[in-house]
């Protein structure tokens, strides 16, 4: 599947899921995330080799659904509005036994590189998603200023999105989790 999205950071989260409530948006989702990230190390050169080709594999819980998802980031195109939306080929499934799942990766030579946690609520409206997210350390203290991810199909969605919920005046990025955590200079958690 093709991922389209975009983060607004520093929101209000009552006044947006109030927004998101009166335009008929529905819930979806709302508790912890807990993502770990896997690659392999690189042995001559101590980079990651799924990192350095812009891909990226991660074993996510939700509740107690596991997931894993491969990611392959894309080169933002320069068209009209593009410049400003991530775009990522994302495949996602369901895990039925994690620590066989996890065993199987090790035998792959595939190691835990970072993790992270997060609160979140989500809501679908028209074919959009809409991802409120808290980061958390580990000993639950918020980190990170609330943030809003809005993933459609296309940018011109993205951005009708940002103006439908009165968010112009908000920072708008296509930035993944580590360079958020840059930006509130933050550390990441590699394992």
């Amino acid at each position: 599947m093709l991922e389209k999205e975009i983060k607004i950071l520093d929101v209000d989260v009552k006044l947006l899921q109030s927004k998101l409530e009166n335009l008929w948006a529905k819930k979806t989702f709302e508790w912890y995330i807990h993502d770990i990230y896997y690659d392999f190390a690189d042995e001559w050169n101590d980079k990651l080799k799924m990192e350095e080709n812009k891909r990226l594999f991660r074993v996510r819980q939700k509740w107690d659904i596991h997931m894993y998802t491969i990611k392959r980031k894309r080169n933002k195109k320069k068209d009209w509005g593009e410049d400003w939306v991530k775009i990522a080929d994302e495949w996602e499934r369901e895990i039925t036994d994690v620590e066989s799942f996890k065993k199987v990766l090790e035998k792959y030579w595939m190691k835990e590189t970072r993790e992270k946690k997060k609160y979140r609520i989500s809501y679908a409206l028209d074919g959009c998603e809409f991802d409120i997210d808290d980061y958390f350390m580990w000993d639950d203290r918020n980190i990170i200023p609330p943030l809003l991810e809005i993933e459609a199909h296309n940018s011109d969605e993205l951005f009708e999105w940002v103006d439908k919920l009165w968010l112009k005046d908000k920072q708008v990025e296509t930035w993944g989790s580590r360079k958020l955590f840059a930006h509130y200079w933050i550390e990441y958690s590699w394992l």
